[in-house]
């Protein structure tokens, strides 16, 4: 299993915890130790994905659970169809392109730290935001902060090229992530359904 770089200060420090209390010799402080170290290790992984073949696909972006599913009104991209993904501590957190583009456009938004599973009140939430151009239209993305999740990592920069499915950031510790597509495209997924991140179809061209 692939480990991300980006929790390895956060798996020496649990590493750390469990040592100094390996030190104690309780057999008990040893197990309850051993719990974070564990786990802030599987948070972190990064398992292989290999996008589905196609032309005209939107994938999901992130693993988690279907939030909503709305009409809307973007002002760059215009009419469209707003996907939103709910990842909790239990899902992998590495995101990935949901369509293959250009970056038109990247821009951190600072902002507040609502739940992320609590729909339109995260709207002032901390945020990356990406807009991402091919043949099909304009899409957007946003990397969501949430109550826990306060770090977000963007990869891509603005004028770069990205592939469908290819890695494009991480979100530590539970958060949100939004989908602007245009009406070109159709969903195919609905409140309530889980998804992974670089394989499940979320929309396919119209």
């Amino acid at each position: 299993m692939n480990i991300r770089k980006e929790g390895v200060p956060f798996i020496a420090g649990a590493l750390a915890f469990f040592a100094l209390l390996a030190l104690t010799g309780s057999r008990f402080l040893r197990m309850i130790g051993i719990v974070p170290a564990l786990f802030v290790t599987w948070f972190f992984r990064d398992p292989h994905r290999r996008a589905p073949e196609g032309e005209h696909l939107f994938i999901s972006p992130a693993d988690g659970t279907v939030l909503e599913v709305a009409e809307t009104f973007e002002d760059k991209v215009g009419p469209c169809t707003k996907v939103s993904i709910f990842m909790s501590v239990f899902s992998v957190h590495v995101n990935r392109s949901p369509v293959g583009g250009r970056v038109v456009e990247k821009r951190y938004r600072p902002g507040k730290f609502a739940m992320a599973n609590l729909g339109k009140k995260t709207e002032e939430n901390e945020r990356m935001i990406l807009y991402l151009e091919n043949e099909d239209g304009l899409f957007r993305v946003d990397q969501v902060a949430g109550l826990v999740a306060r770090r977000i990592s963007c990869w891509p920069e603005q004028g770069e090229i990205v592939e469908r499915g290819q890695k494009i950031g991480l979100i530590r510790f539970g958060s949100l992530l939004e989908c602007y597509l245009p009406p070109v495209y159709h969903v195919l997924v609905r409140r309530g359904e889980g998804v992974t991140a670089g394989e499940t179809i979320l929309a396919r061209r119209a």
